[in-house]
């Protein structure tokens, strides 16, 4: 798999043109190349070997792709080129194909049955993403290449099957691993299980491996090294964590709507806590920031109600937006949670980020004391003002009476 820029699955509006749109993006021909054949296929020829097709038609439930359309040979499925045809139940892929694009299949919510063809070697970014009726998917031992996200949002996947034969990649249980079983790439959305352990030999959770489970409550990753962006991101039920030593960051939204999440424990090695990371854990009541921790990026405890207090040292240097302390309001607008009080040190960086955000601070004075001290002042300098002219007064008078 290749990293790619993230793209949430629900973000489908970025992608309403029709599938040839991110063409340009791709140093593709421009949309008016395509060649539209019986009023169903639209063809492109890139004059390089490869012919892609996509779909004309968003209301069909069953499709048959020819290998051959308009006397051309059919090697590829285009970007966006099946993307919204929420019909679609089934579909046969010819053994032609060699690559599925990205987000080729995009929100057919539908889809139940596809046939991954023999000779397929690449499968695209958000390639199936928003499939939420696929139960089940067998990679051939062509494939090279999964790319980011590919099967994000794929809510009913229940297991992915690899051909043993396959170089890269291997399945265990139904769950998708690189070859020598080193990186974790997709524990299935629909999987169930209260427990598990990545296996001994495994370093990294990929990005977005877990996503979506509701199952899982605990989930052993003690002897990994490497964990990535958004891997639990929305596992309902997901209890405790343990992060394990060696990890220095926590990147994108890691836990993000981990709405069960009550315990989290993480490790002295820590130096980074990503862009909302903790976003939407209500059941988080307490965490301890390690002394290692210098940056707590923006929205990374947003929206978690039952965290009533964090204690920062100095190592903190860097306290994004929102990053604590606010929740999202009724007008779906971030609002300081008025109980909310960090523990951190006058002339800190979550110091200053308290007096901005008139957040309370037990270290030293916040903006809402400054105001108080302010006000203070303001009337002792009257009260003073006052005193002076008195005295200034009752020296006048007696300096006439003596004269």
């Amino acid at each position: 798999m290749k990293v790619s820029n993230r793209l949430r699955c629900g973000a489908a509006a970025l992608f309403t043109a029709v599938g040839f749109a991110l063409a340009a993006v791709q140093n593709l021909p421009a949309a008016a190349d395509a060649k539209l054949v019986d009023d169903l296929w639209y063809l492109r020829d890139y004059e390089d070997g490869t012919v892609s097709v996509a779909c004309e038609d968003k209301t069909v439930t069953e499709l048959v792709v020819p290998s051959v359309i308009d006397g051309k040979t059919i090697t590829m499925l285009e970007v966006d080129g099946f993307k919204d045809c929420t019909a679609l139940e089934k579909i046969t892929v010819p053994e032609t194909v060699t690559v599925i694009e990205d987000y080729c299949f995009y929100n057919c919510t539908a889809l139940k049955e596809i046939n991954l063809p023999k000779n397929l070697d690449n499968i695209g970014f958000q390639a199936f993403c928003g499939c939420k009726s696929l139960e089940s998917l067998s990679i051939p031992a062509s494939v090279s290449e999964i790319e980011a996200f590919a099967f994000e949002g794929c809510a009913s996947l229940t297991g992915v099957k690899v051909d043993r034969d396959n170089p890269n990649y291997k399945d265990e249980n139904g769950i998708l691993f690189d070859k020598n079983g080193e990186t974790l790439y997709l524990y299935p959305s629909a999987l169930q299980g209260e427990q598990y352990a990545v296996p001994d030999g495994c370093k990294t959770v990929y990005d977005n491996a877990f996503i979506g489970n509701p199952y899982l409550k605990n989930v052993d990753i003690s002897g990994i090294s490497e964990l990535g962006e958004d891997a639990f991101y929305y596992c309902t039920s997901l209890e405790t964590m343990t992060v394990p030593e060696g990890i220095t960051e926590l990147n994108g939204s890691v836990f993000g709507k981990c709405a069960a999440l009550h315990s989290v424990s993480l490790p002295s090695t820590l130096e980074t806590i990503g862009d909302s990371c903790f976003l939407g854990c209500y059941a988080l009541d307490h965490i301890e920031i390690p002394r290692s921790v210098t940056a707590i990026q923006s929205y990374a405890f947003f929206n978690c109600p039952a965290l009533r207090s964090i204690t920062l040292t100095e190592s903190v240097t860097d306290v994004g937006k929102y990053a604590l302390g606010f929740y999202l309001g009724e007008d779906d607008k971030p609002r300081r949670m008025p109980e909310f009080e960090v523990i951190a040190d006058n002339g800190t960086a979550a110091f200053d980020y308290c007096v901005q955000n008139s957040i309370k601070c037990s270290g030293g004075v916040t903006q809402g004391v400054v105001f108080v001290y302010i006000v203070v002042g303001v009337v002792a300098a009257v009260i003073i003002a006052t005193v002076v002219i008195v005295m200034i007064q009752r020296k006048n008078r007696k300096k006439y009476e003596i004269y």
